[in-house]
């Protein structure tokens, strides 16, 4: 048992180096002025988070319930970088759909939330979200309604609410066009917003549209991603967050309207985690394969885990065997 500890004592400190290795391959680690951002692998839903360059974090949308330990995990992990670092500086609720704020509650749950940007919503049904709104109203927790134009710019990274704007009818209408612009490259996270949103879009900002990364809309679903609009975006990156799902997400109209305009697509349901990170010198990584320490920490872990319940069970064992021996000795004596 001893020799296990220090095995998993050991484990634990080579993944740790092993992570920081990686990362600090591209100088994003220690470096104040780098900019991370992460696709969580949450299944069917959206999350992701950024390490912006004036040290502060945020998180656009939460997955669903079912991912709730995988997200706040992985937050903790990989965003945070340390148990005693629990601050979460902006939560954006993009609309109330089960996959996009379920895990919300429990990231309020263990972590200090700074503020929380939440959607225009007048009578939701949607199952837990009036739930989660009188939850933070007894938190006592900032929260702002998002509006078009919200500017969040500072530190040299520009961060912009394009939407929702209009009378607007679905949730998904309701989704936030989010664009985070740093040293001359840019995000796009666009929500689960359908075809007319994304021309309204395109009449409305043009140009301003146009990114490195694309969030790609709705999952990949066949009323999102049109080809006018991604002609517009033209990203050279595609990012599908998505699971195991009845709809068919994503799409074959989705993938071959994105792979008409080059950009390389990367899926959460088949790459897992995807992480970006862009440095001083201008260059923007996709780490997606160097990043690979979450899950080979878990599999050593649960290794480790098994190999010591074993031994346990066998010593257990042992030692009723020799009670049981001591008591048949001491009855034939």
């Amino acid at each position: 048992m001893f020799v296990l500890s220090i095995i998993s004592l050991f484990s634990t400190a080579i993944n740790f180096g092993l992570s920081h290795l990686l990362l600090n391959g591209f100088n994003v680690v220690s470096n104040n002025n780098a900019l991370l951002v992460h696709f969580v692998s949450v299944g069917q839903g959206d999350a992701i988070a950024m390490n912006l360059p004036n040290d502060k974090i945020m998180l656009i949308d939460a997955g669903p319930i079912s991912a709730n330990t995988t997200l706040t995990n992985y937050l903790q992990d990989n965003v945070l970088h340390s148990k005693r670092n629990n601050y979460i500086d902006y939560l954006v609720i993009t609309h109330p759909d089960q996959d996009h704020f379920g895990g919300a509650m429990r990231i309020i749950e263990n972590f200090t939330v700074g503020t929380i940007y939440l959607p225009k919503q007048e009578n939701t049904t949607e199952n837990g979200y009036p739930e989660l709104e009188e939850y933070i109203k007894n938190k006592q927790i900032t929260t702002k309604v998002i509006e078009n134009g919200i500017n969040l710019s500072q530190n040299g990274v520009e961060i912009k609410f394009f939407g929702p704007f209009g009378d607007v009818i679905s949730s998904n209408e309701r989704c936030p066009v989010i664009k985070l612009t740093y040293k001359r490259k840019s995000f796009l996270f666009t929500g689960d917003i359908d075809e007319t949103i994304e021309k309204d879009l395109i009449a409305k900002f043009g140009e301003q549209l146009d990114c490195d990364v694309l969030k790609v809309a709705h999952h990949g679903s066949k009323t999102s991603s049109c080809l006018e609009f991604l002609q517009v975006a033209t990203p050279d990156y595609a990012v599908i967050s998505c699971g195991i799902n009845g709809y068919g997400h994503p799409t074959d109209e989705a993938i071959n309207n994105l792979k008409s305009v080059g950009a390389t697509i990367l899926r959460t349901d088949i790459q897992g985690n995807v992480l970006f990170a862009l440095s001083n010198n201008y260059n923007l990584a996709n780490l997606n394969d160097d990043y690979k320490i979450t899950p080979l920490k878990i599999e050593i872990r649960h290794i480790i885990l098994f190999v010591d319940t074993i031994i346990a069970i066998n010593v257990v064992v042992i030692m009723l065997k020799k009670d049981d021996n001591t008591k048949k000795s001491r009855k034939n004596a």
